[in-house]
């Protein structure tokens, strides 16, 4: 995983947009927290020249369209719970993206 992606959801994490299934430590979306506060801290961040987020060269555009694209793509619930709860269909639950 490209380290700036695993800024963007660390940040995600963080703000509680996106969380981690506690059996099997893959990343979902949690639809029901509001993504403003993830984007705010991620403009935050960058306009503060925080050393975390340097690799951006405080371009806020850049890390909140990553953020955007990190959130929009992760499975709204944990794929492998998702599998063991329906019978399987051959369908994709979502993006498999695990802790690391």
């Amino acid at each position: 995983m490209e380290h700036k992606q695993t800024i963007a959801i660390e940040i995600g994490l963080q703000t509680h947009v996106l969380r981690t299934c506690p059996i099997h430590h893959s990343i979902f979306c949690d639809d029901d927290v509001d993504p403003s506060g993830a984007f705010a801290l991620a403009v935050e961040l960058v306009r503060q020249h925080t050393p975390y987020v340097e690799e951006f060269h405080d371009d806020a555009h850049a890390l909140t369209d990553l953020l955007s694209d990190t959130i929009g793509t992760a499975p709204l619930s944990c794929p492998h719970c998702a599998n063991l709860a329906q019978p399987n269909t051959g369908r994709s639950v979502g993006a498999d993206l695990s802790v690391v």
